[in-house]
């Protein structure tokens, strides 16, 4: 696995949108006419969109702020052992996001700055002059115009409307640019991932290189389907057949298939393969991950890893772990939680006195303090539930359909592995898996958005998102918290970004 990521930051100008790049002199604009002179140059151009996908790693100064954090605590369904200072993180447990945010501009900024980047390297890619192969050639488009859809799926489902820009800056002469609607921008995403499609036809499904292959374009796409037809476009059945399709064809493809154990998530043996179609790529010594100290109990159990002081940032509250049904694989000691663990000489057991997520935990990051661990963006599993419910809602709600009937049940055989296939699924019954499934992996807020639903733990039903108080928060969800507000340095660069 190629875990060299190279940064080629093609412009300066970084977030087009009217952010702070823009309002700053940049330094040089390499324009398409004085790079992608060689296929090398290509390749760099390309493996420098990824580097902004880790950017939800970056953090305050206090230990255990990072942006995935931030976005976790919206959902209600995790806690923070490890008392909060910045008024950042104590916004999103309340529910009180400001435009002040930090981590609102942290995100905004970054994955501008990735889009900009996409896409002066498809402007250049397609205009260069040299030869090289035209699979090798797909393939690079391919990439960036997938990139550039993901960066979009994150902020238009996180802000709604935001500034379109599809061609790359060469002036800062108009930086003032106007809001985009929704339907535009996801518009825009299904154009770049069917695009990416047709580049990547003849591409592979899988790829071991930590690069995005044939297989997460499709898994992408149907997650995008499944979006737009819910919240805010509500483009319906049309979009959750297409959800369910693009979801199929990953199946079909037999490229993929779920790791035995939840062990099987965290072993770093595992990356890239199996279960794992395209995570963000982390090297210990260079480019470490935070997230197994992120989720480390606190108070600070020093026998238990390295870096025991840097825990606390993350924990599952107690009443979003008792909606688990009995005999779920995943609230066993060590699948996707723990509550005691072996000290670090193996002496003894060590109670941690409280139940932490254990879904991440790093065993070569417990012993040197420093982890490379792998972190998903998109599963197998993911794409199972995304197709199972995708079919559950095209027809009226529940579905006999045996292919969406199966993929449910291999999600849920592996947690419950005595339970008997059912001849049906609903949605609500699909859901439910998906919010036990795919929790704390920065996925979960995103599917409350776009259902505007929630797991409400005090009747174990799936429930309007609006009026619900989940256990981490003090207030309930109100229409206010269904999109962030701009952030404000952005806002005064721009007077665009207002609603």
């Amino acid at each position: 696995m190629n875990k060299s990521i190279i940064t080629i930051l093609l412009a300066f100008a970084g977030a087009v949108s009217c952010t702070g790049f823009l309002a700053e002199n940049p330094k040089t604009f390499l324009s398409p006419d004085n790079y992608f002179k060689s296929q090398e140059q290509m390749q760099a151009a390309v493996n420098g969109l990824y580097t902004f996908a880790d950017d939800i790693f970056d953090g305050d100064v206090e230990v255990g702020t990072h942006r995935f954090i931030f976005l976790e605590y919206m959902t209600g369904y995790g806690r923070r052992p490890r008392v909060a200072t910045s008024i950042y993180l104590t916004q999103a447990n309340l529910l009180t996001v400001t435009e002040e945010n930090w981590n609102l501009e942290g995100l905004w900024r970054s994955w501008y700055a990735a889009i900009e980047n996409c896409n002066y390297t498809i402007a250049g890619i397609e205009a260069a002059s040299i030869q090289i192969p035209e699979q090798q050639k797909n393939l690079f488009l391919g990439e960036a115009y997938s990139l550039r859809a993901y960066y979009y799926f994150n902020l238009v489902r996180l802000w709604e409307s935001v500034p379109l820009k599809t061609e790359p800056t060469t002036s800062l002469s108009n930086v003032e640019i106007p809001l985009s609607s929704a339907a535009q921008v996801y518009a825009q995403i299904e154009s770049d991932l069917v695009k990416a499609e047709e580049l990547m036809e003849e591409a592979s499904w899988s790829r071991t290189d930590g690069h995005i292959g044939r297989g997460a374009v499709k898994a992408l796409l149907s997650k995008v389907y499944i979006t737009m037809a819910g919240y805010p476009l509500n483009l319906g059945k049309e979009y959750y057949e297409k959800a369910y399709s693009a979801a199929k064809e990953v199946y079909d493809s037999k490229a993929f298939r779920l790791f035995d154990s939840y062990s099987g998530i965290r072993d770093a043996s595992n990356e890239n393969t199996g279960e794992i179609l395209w995570s963000i790529q982390r090297e210990a010594d260079r480019a470490g991950s935070p997230v197994h100290n992120d989720m480390l109990p606190y108070p600070a159990q020093t026998e238990l890893s390295a870096n025991a002081a840097y825990g606390g940032a993350l924990a599952p509250t107690q009443e979003f772990l008792a909606t688990y049904p009995d005999g779920d694989r995943r609230l066993e000691e060590g699948g996707y939680y723990y509550s005691e663990h072996k000290s670090l000489d193996g002496a003894k057991t060590l109670e941690l006195g409280a139940t932490y997520i254990y879904k991440w935990w790093d065993a070569d990051a417990a012993s040197t303090g420093k982890s490379g661990l792998d972190y998903p963006l998109i599963r197998y599993a993911d794409v199972l539930l995304t197709m199972a419910e995708a079919k559950a809602q095209a027809d009226g709600g529940s579905t006999s359909d045996a292919d969406a009937v199966e993929a449910y049940s291999l999600v849920r055989r592996r947690a419950m592995p005595s339970e008997a296939k059912p001849a049906s699924v609903t949605f609500e019954t699909v859901y439910k898996e998906r919010i036990w499934e795919m929790c704390f992996e920065t996925q979960t807020w995103f599917d409350m958005l776009r259902t505007r639903k929630a797991l409400d733990v005090r009747t174990g039903n799936v429930v309007d998102l609006v009026g619900l108080r989940t256990p981490g928060h003090e207030a309930a969800f109100a229409e206010k918290d269904l999109a962030f507000p701009y952030p404000l340095r952005e806002s005064r660069l721009n007077p665009n970004l207002k609603r």
